[in-house]
């Protein structure tokens, strides 16, 4: 059995799989494109998928609302339900929240590739959001929700930042000084890359999964071997 991560290995081992046959491989980014220089980004702060309330926008907004004037600009790629309701509750925060709506892949890449930093403020478990992996290629670190299996790919303070699930306080208090410190969101984009290079390209996944055939293959090969004894 294959899980995305320890969260997920976790809760189908807790519904009754056996620990040791349950592994762990997470998706991977084939062929990304190489990350820009840290300089030639944006001061912009990017989120990405479905404007619905189990991502957690409203929250996202109303700590953006919090953070105030100093608060970098805020983009939202994507669309959904909630867009027209999340769009009023952003106004009158002088364009500091932009709605770029629905965008292609290679777009929402290139929008990424210049962000500074990936929030994702969801409220329900995800199972492996592929938009981590894809920052984390394009050397960009992210803000996420201590929920489920986010914390298993976002390294608080290493790779990007961990906050409380559904508070903006929170988010606030944990993203606002990354943000400002001069030398950290670099260091982390830099880190998140080293991080993909380890485990989220087709050549890590491929040696991770010959490894899971290989265990499958042994544990085949005793099972064989006590009932051929018997």
């Amino acid at each position: 059995f294959i899980a995305l991560t320890e969260f997920q290995r976790d809760q189908l081992v807790a519904a009754g799989l056996p620990a040791e046959r349950t592994h762990i491989k997470p998706h991977f980014y084939p062929d990304p494109p190489s990350p820009l220089p840290w300089l030639e980004r944006e001061a912009k702060a990017l989120f990405i998928g479905r404007l619905g309330e189990e991502k957690g926008v409203r929250f996202l907004i109303e700590a953006w609302q919090q953070w105030g004037d100093q608060a970098p600009q805020l983009e939202l790629i994507g669309d959904g339900p909630q867009r027209l309701e999340l769009e009023d509750l952003a106004q009158g925060m002088g364009g500091k929240v932009k709605f770029l709506g629905q965008w292609s892949f290679p777009e929402t890449q290139e929008r990424l590739a210049r962000s500074r930093l990936l929030v994702l403020p969801s409220v329900c478990f995800e199972g492996f959001p592929m938009v981590i992996c894809e920052a984390f290629a394009l050397g960009v670190p992210v803000a996420a929700s201590r929920l489920g299996s986010m914390p298993c790919l976002v390294q608080d303070g290493r790779n990007g930042v961990l906050f409380e699930t559904g508070n903006a306080e929170d988010l606030v208090r944990q993203v606002r000084p990354v943000w400002d410190d001069g030398e950290l969101p670099a260091l982390m984009g830099a880190a998140a890359r080293n991080e993909f290079e380890d485990k989220y390209t087709a050549d890590a996944n491929y040696r991770m999964l010959m490894e899971i055939y290989r265990a499958a293959i042994e544990h085949r090969r005793r099972k064989t071997g006590r009932e051929q004894g018997r």
